[in-house]
């Protein structure tokens, strides 16, 4: 079972996909913030992170950052969720290696297609 790490502020967003995602059989894991979302990185070695670029605190742009930098977690799928439909968000997150871009709302048709094409 595929262990998923979802890095998102908003509560409702949050519950949403942790449910559909558990729903399609893989563990999940959440945090509020880029803080908390770093820490269980690190602790529980997803095969996958779900990650919000808005957030408070450590943006998301920074935990992406500090990901890369982590020789343990730099090749960890990640798969960033916005609201931000700015083209040049795009390509900064492909090139910051990232496995896809959700721009909010999206539907969970397409976070499963997202999911499935990162890991399988």
């Amino acid at each position: 079972m595929s262990k998923i790490l979802v890095v998102e502020n908003e509560q409702s967003i949050q519950k949403l996909t942790r449910a559909n995602l558990t729903a399609s059989g893989y563990q999940v894991v959440a945090a509020p913030d880029g803080e908390e979302g770093l820490r269980l990185a690190s602790r529980s070695r997803p095969d996958l992170i779900l990650l919000d670029l808005m957030m408070p605190g450590i943006s998301g742009w920074d935990v992406l950052m500090t990901l890369r930098a982590d020789r343990r977690l730099n090749r960890t799928p990640v798969i960033v969720m916005t609201a931000s439909h700015r083209a040049s968000n795009r390509e900064k997150a492909r090139g910051m290696g990232t496995a896809g871009y959700l721009a909010k709302p999206f539907s969970i048709s397409e976070l499963l297609s997202h999911v499935k094409q990162a890991i399988g």
